[in-house]
């Protein structure tokens, strides 16, 4: 892997852009909802699935 992102932390294993201490290699990352209101209403529109995760 390599284009980690500094600064940004994911703690999301089964992403194919995550690594063991927790960065992000994706190169960049879409961040949504538009109509976000809260914390709970964001998710990151750049995760994939991992080659050996099960949510496939």
């Amino acid at each position: 892997m390599d284009n980690e992102i500094k600064g940004i932390s994911c703690e999301v294993k089964n992403c194919k852009y995550h690594d063991e201490s927790n960065n992000c290699h994706a190169g960049h990352i879409r961040v949504g909802d538009r109509s976000a209101t809260s914390v709970s209403d964001t998710v990151c529109e750049t995760f994939e699935c991992c080659d050996s995760c099960q949510c496939r």
